[in-house]
Parts: C-alpha cells; structure tokens; sequence
C-alpha cells in the first residue's frame, strides 16, 4: 500500500513540474513597421506621375448633348404651337359666335323639331386643347470627379517623388460604377425565448437591403522612356459583390438613390487604395506594419536570464527598426547571438533540460522573426533548414510554412533591387 502511495506521489510530483515547465513558455505580441522592397525592378526611376481618365465622360458628355438637343426640340415645338393655339382658338370662337347667331334667328319650333328628328340643338363652343410643353427626362450620368485631386489623395507611391523629371507614368482608367435597383429582403429566423422558467422557440423575420455593384478599374503604367510596363485589370474590382444594410425587425423604405450615392462614395475609395497597395507593392519601398509573436520565460529566474535579455533587446530592437535602424540593427544583433549560444546546449529529447524541444522552438522563431525584420535571407534559410528536420506539431508548422514563404519572397524581391 505504501508503495503505491508512493509511486502515486510521485506521478503526481512528476505531472506537477512537467505542468509547471510547461508553462514556462510564453508569447508576447509586437507590431512593428519594416521597409518592404518593391517585387519588380525600376531601378534608375525615382519619380511618379499620375493621371485619372474615366472612360464613361465621352458617354456622358454625349447623353447631355442629346438631353439639351431633345429639350430644345420641345421647347420650339411647344413655342410653334402656343403662337398657332391663339389663332385656332380665335378661329373657334368666331365659328361659335356664328353658328349662335344662326340657332338664335330659328324659330322656337325648328328648333324643337331639329333637336328631336336631327340630334342637332343649341350649338356648344369648340374647345381647342393647349398645347403642353413635353417633359423630358434628364439622363442618367455617371459621377464626375476632381480627378486630379483623386489622384493626389489616393495614389501616392512610397519612396518616389511626385515630379515629372525621369518619372515613370501611372494611368488609372475608371469604367464606371455599376448596380443592380436596391430591394428590401426578409429572412426568417428561429430565437430560443426564455419565460416564466420555461423555453420556446420564435420566428423571428428581420428585414436588410441589398444590391449587387461593381466599380471597374484599370492600371497601367509606363517607364520613363514610354514603355507599357503593367497593363491590369484587377478581376477583384471587376467582379460583382453584394452589399447588405444592417438587419431590422421593421420593414423601412430606402432612399435608393441615396443608399447607392452614399456606398459608390465608399467603394471608388477602398477601390483606389486597393490600386495604391497593388502600385506600392510592385513598385514602392513601403514601411509596412507587422505584427509578431516572441518567445520568453515567463517568470525566469537567474537560469534563463540570458533569454530574457535577448527578449528584451529583440523587442526593442523590432520597435526601432524604422526610427534608429543602427541601433536596432545592434540589439537585435546581441539577441540573435544569446539565441544562437542557447541554441547549443539544447536538447531535444529531455523535456526537463533548460533548452529542450518546446524553448528550442520558440527561440527559433525568434531567430527567424530577426533574420526578417533585417533582411537576412541566407541565415534565415539556414534556420528554416535546420527546423525541417525536427517534429513540429501543427501550429508549429503553420508558423513554419509561413517564414518559407516570407523568406522565398524576400528572396526574389532582393535579387530585383
């Protein structure tokens, strides 16, 4: 019996420190902002010239043209017919005045006997319609813009300057917004309802609206000596997407000119910075925002004080990267060294040793996140290669994958610049 006791206590005492250990381990979020190179080459080219045309103003200056030529087509029609009306009319009145004076000479008798046999009695006066002035409805226009000032707001390429000298060209081409008329949908759906301790279940119809729009856009660009270099049309801004109002259990009526002005403001404008990231990632040298898992000890004692300081010095070091790059370069530098050196005590197979597999891990990824944020294809690849031969669990692999792809990327975007 007391060797059982015993052995359970220790189980336990072993469950305990391993649950201990295990929680050794921990991650801290940090955003940080790195210089992105572009992924195709303008080398020579620091200069960017933008220019906006929408395809439909011809449409549009053509619909107006006719509107105005239809309406002064009505206005002369209408003018001719109001300088005849007076005319007619002055015509009707005189055939009245005579066709009176005539019935009044007839005899109280003719008259009666006309108006029986003949259907014929006391003559009426011959109205003479107005004439009206034809409406004519005005056309429906696409929205025009201040484009210059779209393209000074929207379209800024990051590292260039906005000069003509030596500039390479980008033409954004708009076709217009398109949509579908604005409907009212319902859906029924069933709510759980709690009551007097009991529960049942209730139809509930809420109401949204919904259209379907697109608004297509074209890119191109040219280098400074003429030359078509991009010629795009993004399928994401050519395909149709669906918009829908937030539900109500009321059924309301909707301004549909309104709600479809009011969203196609919204949609030019996530579709012209959708055109400025798609410019800024071929072309640009972007500061972009990252955010990023560290490895640490939590609570760490004099035993893994050496992780600890390079934690501490990784994170500094990540925030300064765009501020003071010298002095994050060093610290991230002396982090990348304290890795490197507990890296090789590490021991896979004892879970009990200061370095074992799960630390081994995240230092890693640590080390990784460093050879990133400064460039360093080649030893990040060496690390990557060493990971490959270790068993990862899922997440593990996951994060894995995406620092291939980071790395492979980074890779080619350096051997273009």
């Amino acid at each position: 019996m007391k060797a059982i006791i015993k052995a359970i206590s220790w189980l336990c005492f072993t469950f305990f420190c391993n649950a201990i250990y295990a929680q050794k381990l921990k991650t801290e979020s940090i955003i940080y902002s790195y210089n992105r190179l572009p992924s195709s080459s303008l080398k020579g080219a620091r200069n960017y010239q933008v220019n906006i045309e929408a395809a439909y103003e011809t449409k549009n200056k053509q619909l107006l043209d006719d509107y105005h030529t239809q309406k002064k087509m009505a206005q002369s029609k209408f003018d001719k017919e109001m300088a005849a009306y007076s005319g007619l009319q002055k015509d009707a009145n005189e055939r009245y005045a005579k066709a009176i004076t005539e019935y009044n000479k007839k005899k109280l008798g003719t008259k009666i006997l006309e108006k029986s046999l003949l259907e014929s009695g006391k003559p009426q006066p011959e109205i003479i319609a107005k004439p009206y002035l034809e409406n004519i409805d005005p056309p429906r226009l696409q929205s025009s813009y201040d484009y210059q000032t779209l393209a000074d707001t929207y379209i800024q390429l990051d590292g260039f300057q906005k000069e003509k000298e030596n500039a390479i060209k980008i033409l954004i081409l708009l076709y217009g917004f398109d949509n579908t008329v604005p409907r009212n949908v319902s859906e029924e759906d069933s709510r759980l309802v709690f009551a007097n301790g009991s529960s049942s279940t209730k139809k509930i119809i809420s109401y949204h609206n919904e259209f379907s729009y697109r608004h297509p856009m074209a890119v191109k660009v040219y280098d400074p000596a003429g030359k078509e270099i991009l010629s795009l049309t993004p399928p994401e801004l050519n395909s149709y997407k669906i918009y829908k109002s937030p539900s109500s259990d009321r059924y309301t009526t909707v301004n549909s000119e309104l709600l479809i002005k009011t969203n196609e403001e919204k949609i030019l404008q996530e579709n012209f910075k959708f055109l400025s990231n798609l410019l800024n990632d071929r072309y640009g040298y972007s500061s972009v925002k990252r955010t990023v898992n560290l490895y640490y000890i939590k609570n760490a004692d004099d035993n893994y004080k050496d992780l600890t300081t390079a934690f501490n010095e990784a994170s500094s070091g990540l925030l300064l990267l765009q501020q003071d790059e010298l002095s994050a370069g060093v610290k991230l530098n002396k982090a990348c060294a304290l890795w490197i050196s507990a890296l090789k005590e590490a021991d896979f197979n004892n879970k009990k040793s200061r370095i074992n597999k799960e630390i081994a891990m995240g230092i890693y990824f640590n080390l990784l996140e460093a050879y990133y944020a400064t460039g360093n294809v080649r030893e990040g690849q060496i690390n990557l290669e060493k990971i490959n031969v270790m068993s990862m669990a899922n997440e593990d692999r996951r994060i894995k994958l995406d620092y291939d792809i980071r790395f492979a990327e980074l890779k080619k975007r350096q051997s273009l610049n």
